[in-house]
């Protein structure tokens, strides 16, 4: 599914910094995470290659237009 991401005002510097990076749409591949000690996260992955688990409490995950 193709979405858009976008930090939280409580979002960490890593999760704003992964955002400014790579800009734009992501496609959603997971919606949890096994080796994340009872926390949810996202698994994204941006058209450029890069991809990588964000905290589900850090971001707003809406459908892409």
């Amino acid at each position: 599914m193709l979405v858009t991401v976008i930090p939280n005002p409580n979002a960490s510097k890593r999760t704003r910094n992964r955002l400014r990076e790579h800009p734009g749409v992501f496609t959603l591949k997971r919606t949890d995470s096994p080796s994340c000690l009872g926390c949810k996260a996202h698994l994204i992955e941006h058209s450029d290659g890069w991809f990588g688990w964000l905290p589900a409490n850090e971001i707003t995950v809406e459908e892409a237009p």
